[in-house]
């Protein structure tokens, strides 16, 4: 009876494991797809990317043609050139003075010790050469701007050679440049760095045309060139706000045509 009892005890506890190991079913590989959680992306057709190539393709015709106007334009006339030469004469001349007002500082400094030695009898004098050695050691310095730099910074820039074009106009900025090249040569600066992808310095001294020198020649193209680099960082609205922004300041004809097929490069 017991071995009866002891043999049922086994088989009850040999279903009980058997039925908590049970089978696991195997990964599923083909579970449903929810469509509203899948990532929708629908490729443009070809008419979509023939229409965003030809407006790449006009957008970079204008960049080129705004950067062949600038080349052209901000070349030295015949007048300017008279205007530069005459500040060379200048600057000639003042060295000379320079020079000659040396031996006169010698001079007079020798004069001084002289007088100090019996300044009792000379004080007015010596008051007198310390005046004139004054007025003489306050001579403004020579202008010392380079015709020769900044035409070759345009040429490195009509040659693509927007590096050496940018080296050259931060070097011209610091040569007290006349009054009618400023912002010419911050114009520039802002036009390499676009070249260069730079956008934000761009930008920057894009700007300090707008800011610094609207009476100039140079501050329609400025607009242009900022519209091109916001629309390009995708800033459409910011874009045809400063080119509208242009259109309202009564720009050259020429430029009002060009500041409108930009607009209208950028609506499309």
């Amino acid at each position: 009876m017991k071995t009866a009892e002891k043999n049922i005890l086994l088989c009850l506890i040999s279903l009980f494991w058997v039925g908590c190991s049970g089978h696991l079913p195997p990964d599923r590989t083909d579970w449903p797809i929810n469509a509203e959680e899948m990532y929708y992306w629908q490729p443009p057709d070809e008419t979509v990317l023939i229409q965003r190539r030809a407006n790449q393709t006009h957008l970079d015709g204008l960049t080129e043609e705004i950067s062949i106007l600038f080349a052209n334009h901000a070349s030295l006339t015949g007048q300017e050139r008279a205007m530069l030469e005459s500040l060379g004469d200048v600057e000639q001349k003042l060295n000379k003075m320079d020079s000659s007002y040396s031996q006169d500082i010698e001079i007079e400094q020798k004069r001084i010790k002289q007088m100090e030695q019996d300044i009792e009898s000379s004080n007015t004098g010596f008051l007198s050469a310390q005046d004139r050695l004054k007025a003489i050691m306050e001579i403004k310095p020579p202008i010392n701007f380079s015709v020769s730099d900044y035409n070759l910074a345009l040429n490195h820039f009509r040659n693509g050679k927007f590096k050496d074009s940018l080296k050259l106009f931060f070097k011209l900025d610091k040569q007290n440049p006349p009054a009618f090249l400023k912002d010419n040569i911050q114009f520039g600066i802002g036009s390499a760095f676009y070249r260069l992808k730079n956008y934000t310095k761009a930008i920057s001294h894009l700007h300090k045309v707008l800011d610094n020198y609207a009476q100039g020649d140079k501050r329609f193209i400025s607009y242009f060139m900022l519209g091109i680099i916001h629309n390009s960082q995708g800033e459409k609205s910011r874009a045809i706000y400063i080119l509208e922004q242009a259109l309202n300041n009564n720009p050259p004809d020429k430029l009002r045509a060009m500041i409108n097929r930009l607009i209208n490069t950028i609506n499309d």
